[in-house]
């Protein structure tokens, strides 16, 4: 947020300066010799209340008018999990989204000491960098995308300990986090919402417009689920997971009978493209594929229930669910 204090020609040559700067930043101008507040955010506004003034303050930026600028993502990836999680999400990405891409060698070194020397000179202006491989030397190149990309905000899923021990996403943590960008490390990558991540006793909270923007599609599986009869009749995904299991689980869905459709659920999600591990994840004490059908369970039961907070296991349903509708025709 950007605070102007003067009026007339010299307000407006500031204005655009510092929306050229930072296009999705809130510019609050303020013209002492009538009061007047000025406030720019993707449309002008203005107004003389001192209580306007305090409420774009206080108020976070708008979704909305966020969503509507466009994310740019930038997918680093390598190998048949990562190139299965690119394709889907530049397919069911929104139409404002740009999702460019580049591919890691096959032939890092365990130990990326100088990641900008194996990346490409030119790489493209992005607000996110999403990794996705199955080898830690990918991990470490991040910092280094991060610079030459300018992005602020990084997503590195653990879909598996081998691709990213919890030891490197804590140097990448900090190291990141010294370079201003904010890093997240959904495990596993089904887990991930617009304000934390991972499960139970582990879940993490986070603030960032950008990573939020993301989960906001891809995430933590949510569902309306219609029924008729006892049956399914109709599944909608209003957030599909990265890897596109849940919109499989969700067609999957239809036909099946109500009360038997939570541990289906489970069962379809073992036939999905979800690529969590099958081995036991050292700090969590079970596969992360186990603990990714959980979380795809605790969707449709959420789903089917009209309030979810009531049967959910803590720290597994996402807040944001949609109750079962029920046709009587």
């Amino acid at each position: 947020m950007i605070i102007i204090e003067s009026g007339g020609e010299e307000q407006s040559q500031l204005v655009t300066k510092s929306l050229a700067s930072a296009s999705d930043a809130k510019v609050i101008g303020f013209t002492p010799d009538d009061n007047r507040i000025s406030i720019y955010y993707q449309q002008m506004r203005e107004s003389r209340r001192v209580d306007d003034l305090l409420e774009e303050v206080l108020e976070p930026l708008d979704w909305q008018a966020r969503r509507a600028s466009g994310l740019k993502v930038f997918v680093l990836y390598q190998g048949h999990y990562g190139e299965r999680i690119l394709q889907h999400v530049q397919r069911f990405a929104p139409p404002s989204w740009s999702v460019e891409s580049w591919r890691a060698p096959s032939d890092l070194p365990p130990v990326v000491d100088a990641p900008l020397t194996f990346l490409p000179v030119d790489l493209p202006d992005v607000h996110l960098v999403l990794s996705v491989a199955e080898t830690p030397s990918v991990a470490q190149l991040v910092p280094g995308v991060s610079d030459r990309t300018g992005a602020r905000s990084a997503i590195l899923p653990v879909d598996s300990a081998d691709w990213l021990p919890n030891g490197l996403a804590r140097q990448l943590q900090s190291q990141l986090s010294k370079a201003d960008v904010t890093a997240v490390f959904p495990k596993p990558f089904c887990s991930l919402t617009e304000n934390c991540y991972n499960v139970g006793k582990r879940q993490v909270s986070y603030q960032d417009l950008w990573i939020a923007e993301f989960a906001h599609c891809f995430g933590r599986p949510v569902f309306r689920i219609t029924c008729d009869r006892g049956r399914i009749v109709d599944v909608d995904v209003k957030r599909d997971t990265a890897c596109g299991s849940a919109r499989t689980v969700g067609r999957e869905l239809v036909g099946e009978d109500v009360g038997e459709v939570v541990q289906r659920a489970g069962l379809m999600h073992h036939h999905s493209p979800c690529s969590a591990a099958m081995r036991v994840d050292p700090s969590l004490g079970e596969p992360l594929i186990h603990v990714a059908g959980n979380i795809m369970r605790q969707a449709v039961k959420a789903a089917l229930s009209p309030d979810p907070s009531s049967k959910a296991e803590p720290g597994v349903t996402e807040a944001v669910t949609s109750g079962c509708t029920t046709d009587s025709r």
